[in-house]
This record gives structure tokens, C-alpha cells and sequence, in this order.
């Protein structure tokens, strides 16, 4: 099998023992591209294992992945697709009949050119699998929580926290993975009339604690400093923050860094300055 992809199909390649084939990109001055699989002869079999680059629109992104993926489908080949970040996943149901179900419309514009399909710590929060979308291939959401747990230093007297009720769910697979028994989440509330965010974690004694955060993304950062805050304004000693996306909008990595954490990582499921905790290793495993 060979493995087409950058960095993180090269790793990939490297655990398993395939053939890494990379890619040949070709810009326009009008933002069009086109590319070349640098190979002269494609297997039966390939993966597609290729993450966003950081200078990399969603929409390039996507649109590479659908015209690299519909290449290798008339090639013949049998094609294994992994996206690390799904694109367009937050808009997971129609608010208003007006509105696309983006989450879908990308399941199935790669759903009959593929046999399988793997994505990492999908950002779905009113979908509980990904599983229904794909009515042709396989479809596996493989958590990204255990490369952080890799990842992150040893921390002693830890309590694992999510910076809203939602990221719970990382928090406890995180603090089990570390064998940590104390985890939770802060509450978030939005002033409807103002925007302004509130954290309470009314429940919790922070007191002489080493906060691990956890969640599935960072996109602005405004929540985890809040967060961080309130834990410190209540007794909190270090504060380590980890994320298994870095979308990080512009301004969001210096509202990280202005936590002052102990550490501060991400996966490598896009590429940024804090993406240290290796995806690779759990993504093999399924090839």
C-alpha cells in the first residue's frame, strides 16, 4: 500500500512500513492550484493521510482533498481517506431550512470514492456518530485524546478539566488515561444581550491543584483564559492546556501563551507552532 500525504503521511509510512508518496502542488495567481502524485505508477491500493497546512485555507483544503481522492478513484485505486480535521463540522444539523448541512454534504462528496474513511476527534456536538453519514465506506472517528495523554509531563496532585460542559467527555477519557480520579468541566454562559462569556466551576476545589485542561479544539483561546483565571483566582497552582485541534484564529496562540501555562500542546491533526503530541501512531493502527 502507499501512503500519499506530507508530514504526517510520511510518519504514518515510516510505523507500518509502506511507500510515502508526496505531492507536487501547483499555485496560480488566482488562487487555483493543481498538483501531481509524484509517482509513476499508483498501487491498487493507497491512503490518503494529509492534514492542513497552516497557511492553508479549509476551503483549498477541502477542495485538494475532493480533486486528490477523485484522481486516485479513476485510477482505479481502492482508497483509504484520512481527513485529521473534518472540515465544516460545527454546522452538524439545519438551524434554519436555509442553512446547508455541511457536516453531511462533506461525507458525501467523498463517500463514493473511498472504502474507508478516518477522521480524529470530530468537533460534532449534536451527532453521536459518524458512522450514518457514510452509506458506502467504512467511517471511524479515532480520538486524539491518548496522543495528548502521551504528550503532556508528568503532573502530580492533577485535576483534568474541560473549559465547557461539552468538552467533559475528553476530560474524563483524558484523566483516565492518565489514572487520574479527579475531572470535570466548567460551566460557560454567554450574555445573550452583551457576548460576554462567563466560567463557574462552582463544585470544585481548586486549592493547591495542577489544572490540566482539555479539550477537543482551540480556535480563539478566549475560553481557556477565562478558565485558567477563575481556576487561579481560586487556588490553583500550574496550569497545563492541551487540545487535540490547533485551529488557533489569529490572536488565539498569544491568549494562550498570555496563561502562562506550563506546558501547551496540541496534535498534529493541522500543523502549528504547538502541534507536539503525535497522531501518527493511533491513525497506523487503522491502516
Amino acid at each position: 500500500m502507499q501512503i500519499i500525504g506530507g508530514i504526517l503521511g510520511k510518519k504514518v509510512a515510516d510505523i507500518i512500513g509502506a511507500e510515502h508518496v508526496s505531492l507536487e502542488e501547483i499555485q496560480f495567481p488566482d488562487g487555483e492550484f493543481k498538483f501531481r502524485i509524484n509517482t509513476e505508477k499508483l498501487d491498487s491500493d493507497v491512503a490518503v493521510v494529509m492534514r492542513k497546512r497552516a497557511n492553508e485555507s479549509i476551503n483549498a483544503y477541502l477542495v485538494k482533498m475532493y480533486l486528490l481522492t477523485k484522481t486516485l478513484y479513476h485510477a482505479d485505486s481502492n482508497i483509504k481517506l484520512v481527513m485529521p480535521y473534518y472540515p465544516f463540522a460545527r454546522q452538524d444539523i439545519q438551524f434554519k431550512p436555509t442553512e446547508p448541512l455541511s457536516v453531511e454534504y462533506v461525507a458525501s462528496m467523498f463517500d463514493p470514492l473511498i472504502t474507508d474513511f478516518f477522521t480524529v476527534t470530530l468537533h460534532m456536538q449534536r451527532k453521536s456518530s459518524i458512522t450514518p453519514m457514510f452509506k458506502h465506506a467504512k467511517a471511524v472517528n479515532i480520538s486524539g485524546i491518548p496522543a495528548l495523554a502521551e504528550a503532556l509531563p508528568k503532573v502530580e496532585n492533577a485535576f483534568v478539566l474541560g473549559p465547557d460542559t461539552e468538552s467533559i467527555v475528553w476530560s474524563k477519557e483524558l484523566a483516565g488515561l492518565l489514572e487520574n480520579d479527579d475531572y470535570g468541566a466548567f460551566t460557560k454562559e454567554r450574555d445573550i444581550d452583551t457576548g460576554e462569556i462567563k466560567i463557574t466551576a462552582k463544585d470544585y476545589d481548586f486549592e493547591g491543584k495542577n489544572l490540566i485542561m482539555v479539550d477537543d479544539m482551540a480556535s480563539t483561546g478566549g475560553t481557556s483564559l477565562l478558565a485558567t483565571k477563575y481556576a487561579r483566582d481560586r487556588g490553583v497552582k500550574d496550569v497545563h492546556l492541551s487540545f487535540v485541534h490547533p485551529v488557533l484564529a489569529s490572536g488565539a496562540l498569544e491568549k494562550l501563551r498570555a496563561a502562562n501555562p506550563k506546558s501547551l500542546i496540541a496534535a498534529n491533526t493541522l500543523e502549528s507552532p504547538i502541534s507536539t503530541a503525535n497522531v501518527a501512531p493511533l491513525i497506523a493502527k487503522y491502516l
